[in-house]
Order: structure tokens, then C-alpha cells, then sequence
């Protein structure tokens, strides 16, 4: 299972979030991988097609080795905070990368992204409604996923999220029960 921090804190709440889904997977037997995205350099899409023609991106930094990692995962786990009504910049680069891995054959878009997986995703906001105002946060990263052919997909919002508290949340409760459940099937 890779998971992926989209927060520039590593200790921050996303981080707290993806260790309590750590310790859920591994009781399900799934090896786990965090990569914090903050302590990468990963350099924003050019749109130079580069990746189309000649099937890797043009860019080498550190998305580099995280390809083959998303491919060979089993599971993909993310996790952001909201900054400003959308996820980080970070992780939008991380995102917006991922292009590298669909090419169009014969006019059919094919999507490179190894074997089927699992997707989960977590956003965390200071807000106290937030699971109210971000659903259009979650819907993005909801249809990341099913454009990488991945339906199997759990997902939380933890509003008013702090790391020394958001382990206790109601919210993230009820994401690691979908994730228990989602794990076992």
C-alpha cells in the first residue's frame, strides 16, 4: 500500500491520518509505504506531451521513482489538507504528474497504472463544518482515482482536524471502519 502525504508537515494531521490507516492495513496484512511529499522535490507539469510520445515524463526529479511505486502498489492512500478550498499545491503536482502514466492508443485512452487497486482518500481541514463545504475537494481526488480505473474507494473528510487530536475524530472512526470493511472484501 503506498500512501502518499500531500501536507508540506510530515508530522501534521494528514500524517497522523496515514498512520492510523497504516496500522489498520497491516492488520489486514498489507505492507505499507508513506511518502511525504514535502520532503520531495516533484517540479509541476510543463503539458509538453513529452510523456505521450515516447511513454515516461520529461521531467526527472523525484516523481520519477514514484511511478513504478504506484504501479506496483496494491493500494493508493491520500491524504491532504485543505489549503484555500483545495487540496496543496504539492499534491496537485503529484496529481497533475501522474499524466505521464495515460497515452492514447488507436484514439482509446490507455491508462498505465499497473495492477487493479484499492483507493482511500482522507482531506483534513482546520474548519469545524468542513465536512459540510470540501465534498468538491473529495470529489476531485474520488475522480482521480476512477480515471486511473479505481472504483474500490473509501473516503473522509475530518473537519476541525489538529495532529494531537484528529486521532480521536468521530470522522476518522468512521473512515477506518470503511477502510476495515474495504480491506476485507
Amino acid at each position: 500500500m503506498l500512501m502518499i502525504n500531500g501536507s508540506p508537515r510530515s508530522n501534521g494531521s494528514s500524517s497522523v491520518i496515514l498512520d492510523a490507516i497504516s496500522e489498520k492495513s497491516v492488520e489486514k496484512g498489507y505492507e505499507c509505504e508513506k511518502i511525504d511529499l514535502g520532503s520531495l522535490k516533484i517540479s509541476h507539469c510543463k503539458a509538453c506531451m513529452y510523456c505521450k510520445a515516447n511513454g515516461k515524463c520529461a521531467i526527472d526529479d523525484d516523481m520519477t521513482a514514484l511511478y513504478k511505486k504506484v504501479q506496483d502498489a496494491d493500494a493508493l492512500v491520500f491524504a491532504t489538507p485543505v489549503y484555500f478550498g483545495a487540496e496543496t499545491g504539492l499534491f496537485k503536482n503529484f496529481i497533475d504528474r501522474l499524466y505521464a502514466l495515460v497515452s492514447n492508443k488507436d484514439g482509446v485512452r490507455v491508462v498505465n497504472f499497473g495492477k487493479p487497486k484499492k483507493g482511500i482518500a482522507a482531506v483534513c481541514c482546520g474548519a469545524p463544518d468542513g465536512n459540510m463545504i470540501y465534498h468538491g475537494v473529495m470529489s476531485h481526488l474520488v475522480i482521480v482515482f476512477r480515471a486511473f480505473g479505481i472504483t474500490d474507494v473509501s473516503s473522509g473528510i475530518m473537519p476541525k482536524a489538529a495532529p494531537d487530536t484528529v486521532r480521536d475524530s468521530e470522522f476518522l472512526k468512521d473512515l477506518l471502519d470503511a477502510v476495515d470493511f474495504q480491506l476485507s472484501t
